[in-house]
């Protein structure tokens, strides 16, 4: 009987490299767009194995309900006893960073001071707690949103009292802003969930750091990056809590991923998200020879010829 590899998302634009990449090893694969497919919950689920890359930032483009639609599949799925790569425990952690962060904390992974707050009212509040500057969050995000930078409480209350911009789910994360120098973030990579590769990231034009090259269609020149890529693959990368990180990913289902963490200028690490909907930056992977997609892709057929 015919087997096909799954690929179960929202947003086709980020779809094209992995479509690429089947293409190259000729893996058969059939696209669920999840604010377009319609499924009958009584049939048993097509032979195969199913990849979610289901986004928390899917309702910035019109797909509201596409993480509700993709937990009802993902139940029907496991229930089946079908293969599934990110699951729907994975799912839960894309769509909270509240989520994320109760297991950094189960894990002993750092991440920066941060309260959760429902309301205008909270929101004040437990800004007070922070005696240095701080950034607002949505808690269902992605690609930046909801990130802005206060100094204070007086400058968060004028800002809510004009253009505040409210979660999906209606948690804003307050966190403390680490400053670092250089203006960079760390993204690392994991594939099968294995380290494939870190990747620095310049920072330093804002909070939008989304690596899918869908996402950076100027070329942007950034000298923090010798090359003058945003995007940069560090060679000889070493991060002693990459062994933390695989095991945060083994024991939430989550088995491609990338994590993203920010060095402080005091010298420690903090750890701020999950992404389980994981693109790559091809400009990045000229320098390597290390490939994202083409990892996901290979990694994915061997899982269908099992």
């Amino acid at each position: 009987m015919e087997k096909n590899i799954y690929v179960i998302h929202e947003n086709d634009e980020w779809l094209v490299p992995l479509r690429e990449s089947f293409k190259k090893i000729k893996a058969p694969f059939i696209e669920w767009h999840m604010d377009k497919e319609s499924f009958n919950f009584k049939k048993s689920p097509p032979n195969g194995v199913f990849y979610n890359r289901m986004s928390a930032s899917s309702h910035s483009r019109g797909h509201r309900y596409a993480p509700e639609n993709t937990k009802d599949v993902l139940k029907w799925l496991e229930k089946e006893k079908k293969r599934v790569i990110n699951n729907s425990r994975a799912l839960e952690l894309e769509i909270s960073k509240q989520k994320q962060y109760e297991e950094l904390q189960k894990f002993e992974i750092n991440f920066p001071e941060t309260y959760y707050a429902k309301n205008k009212k909270e929101i004040i509040e437990k800004s007070k707690k922070f005696t240095k500057p701080f950034i607002t969050k949505h808690n269902r995000g992605g690609r930046g949103l909801g990130v802005k930078y206060f100094n204070n409480s007086n400058e968060l209350e004028k800002y809510l009292s004009s253009n505040f911009e409210n979660s999906v789910d209606g948690i804003t994360l307050l966190q403390e802003y680490i400053n670092s120098e250089p203006k960079v973030i760390t993204r690392v990579e994991f594939v099968n969930g294995k380290f494939l590769y870190a990747v620095q990231v310049d920072a330093s034009d804002g909070f939008e750091l989304c690596p899918s090259d869908a996402c950076n269609i100027e070329e942007k020149f950034c000298p923090t990056n010798p090359d003058g890529n945003k995007f940069m693959i560090l060679k000889n990368y070493k991060n002693k809590e990459i062994k933390k990180y695989e095991d945060l990913l083994k024991s939430n289902g989550i088995e491609i991923a990338g994590i993203e963490y920010i060095k402080g200028k005091d010298g420690n690490h903090y750890t701020y998200d999950i992404n389980t909907n994981t693109n790559y930056n091809s400009i990045a992977e000229k320098t390597s020879n290390l490939r994202g997609m083409d990892t996901v892709a290979s990694f994915l057929y061997t899982e269908l010829k099992k």
